[in-house]
Parts: C-alpha cells; structure tokens; sequence
C-alpha cells in the first residue's frame, strides 16, 4: 500500500487535495456505472482503475483459508461460494470510518469486453465464464475520494490458478496503462487531455494479511483549463477458498492514506479467508 498523511478529525480531510472540489466540469465522486472489470473503466476525470474480478486470483494452498474437513479426517473439497455469502465479505457501511457514505453500486454493460480484451494483451485465459456469483459494495465516497470492493466465486482451483498467471504476467502492468490510455482518449470532458497514466502491480502482501496476494497503485494526470489534476488509485488482491475479492480506492490529489486503507483491507481479508 502507498502510505500517506492520515486524516484529521474524523469525517474530515487534511489539505491539500481532500475534500477539494473542482468545480460542475470535474465532478470525482459521483456514482460511476463501475465492476471490478480486469480492465479499467474510467468515467470523468477521477475515474478509478477498477481491476480484478478473474485477473487477481492466486494458488489458495496456504493462502486462502483452510479447507473443512469431511468425516474421517480427509479434507473435503471447497465448494464455490454463494451470492449470499459474498455479500457478507465486501465493505459494509459499518467497516468505513465517519463520515464516508455510500452510494448504490452499479454494473458496467462493457465488463465483459474489457476483461476480454485485457486478456487478450497479456495472453492469458479469460475466466468470466467461469464465475458462479459476484457481490459488489457500495462506492463510499468522502470529499474526492472513493472507496469499494468486490467479491466473486469461481468453479474451480485451475480458475484462480490461470489467475494467478494473469497477475504475475510482466505484461499486465504495461497492458492495463494502455488501455487506460485509450479509454480515456474518449472519456474525458471537452478541453481535457491526458498527460500521463500508469498502474503498477505488484504480487506479495506488502505487509498485509497472507492471503492479500497483490497490490497495486496508479496515477492518472490530466490537464483542464490549464490546471493538472492528479488521481491517485490503489488496490488490493485477496484470496479465500475458489473466492477473489478486491478493495480498490481513489483520490485527488494524494492517495488515500495507508492509515484508512489497511484495516478495511484486513477487514476484507478476513472475511475472504472464512470463505
């Protein structure tokens, strides 16, 4: 995770960059049409990178949770998670500090083709169609930053494991800063241009709870009306039995801090591990 200033009071942002508003052309926070696509999905400005869904999974042997036991001491297969079960794993009101708020999730109609097409760059097999349910938080948002996560179950150990591939491919960093690229070339508003767009993903926990198998961080900068905005993204891979879930967050200006990050991420981590 990238760490930053923490926040002040609760329900408060330190300044410079949260709480900023940029005026009715730049508007951060607002619901987006998002899903945790493989592929980046941008609407406005501040849109976030959402990435995972198939694209983050790893081997779950001592990573994602411990398998039941069936009669007689054998270990019983894991079987895929339920819809019912998944929404018990992503962010909660609850889970967020004072003063985010949440608004209503919404799917993206281009998910498909944008994991597809991801997938297609970095050479490594599209595992949508293999998905039995998908539960997808609220965006909570506080100033100009928003925070979400999702949690999907698969059919099968060789699903997560052409994941894992996927995840650890050299190319997928550079893969996900060319497609962020040419969405934003037809996402942004009038007079607005792209100065720069990457995201970096990086395998391993960062310090976090064993079964966060991935992090990864991006900035988009963006130039409008002479100013340059920058967003700051960040995200979380987790892993629990056949279940890839991920946390994802955005903001103007600086990343949202470590400090609010971590325990939502083991928050996530937990649950996930259970299964």
């Amino acid at each position: 995770m990238t760490d930053g200033q923490d926040y002040g009071q609760p329900g408060q942002y330190p300044q410079p960059g949260y709480g900023q508003q940029y005026g009715p052309q730049f508007q951060p926070h607002q619901p987006r049409h998002r899903k945790r696509s493989r592929a980046p999905l941008y609407a406005g400005i501040a849109g976030l990178i959402v990435i995972a869904g198939g694209g983050t999974a790893y081997a779950l042997a001592g990573h994602g949770g411990t398998p039941s036991r069936a009669a007689g001491g054998t270990k019983a297969a894991a079987k895929p998670a339920s819809l019912s079960q998944l929404k018990k794993i992503v962010l909660q009101p609850a889970d967020l500090p004072a003063g985010w708020k949440g608004t209503a999730y919404q799917a993206d109609p281009n998910d498909s083709a944008n994991d597809a097409a991801l997938m297609r760059c970095v050479g490594t097999r599209d595992t949508d169609g293999d998905k039995v349910a998908e539960a997808n938080s609220d965006n909570f948002g506080l100033g100009n930053a928003t925070i979400s996560s999702s949690a999907t179950s698969y059919r099968s150990q060789s699903d997560l494991g052409s994941d894992v591939t996927t995840l650890h491919s050299p190319k997928l960093s550079t893969c996900f800063g060319q497609m962020m690229k040419k969405q934003l070339a037809t996402s942004l508003p009038a007079g607005a241009t792209t100065e720069s767009a990457s995201i970096k993903i990086t395998p391993g926990s960062a310090g976090g709870p064993a079964n966060v198998v991935a992090t990864g961080t991006g900035t988009i900068k963006v130039r409008l009306d002479g100013q340059q905005v920058s967003v700051y993204l960040t995200v979380a891979f987790i892993t629990g039995p056949l279940i890839e879930s991920e946390l994802d967050a955005e903001n103007v200006g600086t990343p949202v801090p470590a400090s609010v990050m971590n325990p939502l991420v083991a928050t996530v981590a937990t649950r996930a591990a259970k299964g």
